[in-house]
């Protein structure tokens, strides 16, 4: 069954980037292991994100794959301002939830979430995130773009086990209800 999972890096303020979507921060951390989570995101056969997660990561690796642990992966990338697809990236403006259900229910393998607010909240809102792959950066930084919007319900996950990535601390959450 395919699970959907966040798996991304935060400040430990909870920003995922600075407010012009700069990752710096993050790309120059020291003694950060070169394939993190290679066993996790190998099992990630989609990928859904916004338009400025899809940007920011082109213009960090032009031309990689966005998940070189398995480069045969697909991604959704949500935006008002429509691109021609690509063999493995679709350009859409439908809401994410019924695009994620519907992705879902025909990926074979795990879905990521890569990115923010924008894309997650509603996910978390309608109980669709499954699992929770949180690296904690070791810097506070004041402002940016958070991981978490606002939600009008509390969504409870469960501490499944926490993993030291060099200087990140990972924690593994998964859905209680």
């Amino acid at each position: 069954m395919t699970r959907i999972q966040f798996y991304g890096a935060t400040s430990l303020d909870g920003y995922l980037a600075t407010p012009d979507d700069d990752l710096n921060w993050l790309t120059q951390l020291p003694d950060v292991p070169a394939a993190p989570g290679e066993a996790v995101l190998r099992q990630m056969t989609a990928a859904v994100m916004g338009r400025a997660t899809y940007d920011t990561i082109q213009r960090l690796a032009p031309g990689a794959p966005l998940n070189p642990a398995n480069p045969t992966m697909t991604s959704v990338v949500f935006t008002h301002h429509p691109r021609p697809a690509t063999p493995s990236v679709t350009f859409t403006a439908q809401p994410p939830v019924p695009l994620v259900r519907r992705l879902a229910a025909q990926t074979p393998g795990n879905l990521w979430v890569v990115g923010g607010a924008a894309i997650l909240t509603p996910l978390l809102a309608a109980g669709l995130v499954d699992d929770l792959y949180l690296q904690i950066a070791p810097i506070l930084l004041g402002r940016g773009k958070r991981l978490f919007g606002d939600l009008t319900t509390p969504q409870a996950f469960e501490l499944v086990t926490v993993h030291r990535l060099g200087p990140l601390a990972e924690l593994v959450y998964q859905r209680t209800n």
